[in-house]
């Protein structure tokens, strides 16, 4: 018979030797917005693979040209070791196994792993199985990957920036080094970062944006594209002005006989309600643009809503990585002290 003290000494063993394995394991690694595939060519150059890649490569919400949702690698299931068993983000078809299921595996084979193992019976049978489920494994990834951007934010935090902002606006983010603040006060914060950056031939100044604005809650009608759109243009109409006397920051609601209107859906960040956005901002009166996300969340203590939002403008530069960095930033918001709020979609 085991008494309650020897179990918890079983236990203690057992979470050690967790914890032991988990430190023996080598870090993992791989470019961001990356997705490996381990899938074998047949299946890849088939029906499994395209399904795969129209999911993995669609286009990424609210951004100005189309770009790919992530960069898709693939290998081999006999290749997958060594240097490639570590990588970040790893889909595993298993396909003609006796097993079926989905699985979701974090540190697998290295620490900061996300490995999801979708297995079935044939190829057929695997496409039905990926289609329902890949909107979850998408937003896994996403989550995954914004969380290791954020671990790297953390170590690059400008302590002083961060002071101002929690001074005067009561919250906290992960705000990186080379950021400068345009304008603060206890309701508005416009923080800027400038950079001259080079690629494909092109150099270029990449402007990246904050802005913070609270407002009191007043209904649940607060959760809705039109309602946050208005009330962005109403801030960045007085707050944000563009580089031509007069000009200042809109959101983009339509182009000719385009829809530009944003996108946006509720989650909850840990333990409240939130809201985000994606679209597309110009400048009234002036030639400039690009994508923007916000993060709006319910502070019901204090009876009101705190939006962080990222925007960035570079123009001949895709802008995925950018807005990917802009949105671990959001997803840091602290307003009372505690760990960063975590997603749960």
């Amino acid at each position: 018979m085991i008494t309650r003290a020897a179990s918890f000494c079983l236990l203690a063993l057992l979470m050690s030797g967790c914890d032991e394995r988990a430190n023996r394991l080598p870090e993992s690694a791989g470019g961001q917005d990356e997705v490996l595939v381990v899938m074998s060519k047949g299946h890849w150059e088939s029906a499994p693979g395209s399904a795969v890649r129209a999911i993995l490569e669609q286009p990424m919400q609210g951004l100005p040209q189309p770009e790919r949702l992530f960069r898709v690698a693939q290998c081999q299931p006999q290749d997958f070791a060594s240097l490639l068993a570590v990588h970040h983000s790893v889909l595993y078809a298993d396909i003609g196994s006796d097993s079926t299921g989905v699985a979701m595996l974090r540190d697998a084979h290295a620490r900061g792993q996300l490995l999801i193992r979708v297995a079935d019976a044939d190829g057929e049978a695997w496409v039905r199985a990926w289609h329902s489920h890949a909107d979850a494994a998408v937003r896994a990834w996403e989550d995954h990957q914004r969380t290791r951007i954020g671990a790297q934010l953390q170590r690059e935090r400008d302590a002083a920036i961060i002071g101002q902002v929690k001074g005067r606006l009561g919250i906290d983010l992960d705000i990186p080094g080379g950021y400068r603040v345009m304008k603060i006060d206890s309701t508005f914060a416009w923080l800027q970062r400038d950079r001259i950056m080079s690629g494909s031939g092109l150099e270029h100044n990449v402007i990246e944006g904050l802005l913070i604005h609270i407002h009191p809650y007043a209904s649940d009608s607060t959760w809705t594209v039109p309602f946050l759109v208005d009330q962005r243009d109403a801030v960045t109409r007085t707050g944000v002005p563009g580089p031509v006397e007069g000009s200042y920051m809109i959101v983009q609601r339509g182009f000719e006989q385009m829809n530009l209107m944003p996108t946006g859906r509720a989650l909850r960040l840990r333990d409240r309600f939130a809201y985000l956005m994606r679209g597309l901002y110009g400048m009234h009166g002036a030639k400039m643009g690009g994508p923007f996300v916000s993060l709006s969340t319910l502070d019901a203590a204090e009876s009101r809503v705190i939006t962080v939002e990222g925007f960035v403008y570079a123009p001949q530069f895709d802008k995925r990585a950018y807005v990917r960095e802009l949105e671990a930033i959001l997803f840091s918001l602290r307003d009372d002290g505690s760990d960063p709020l975590s997603a749960k979609q």
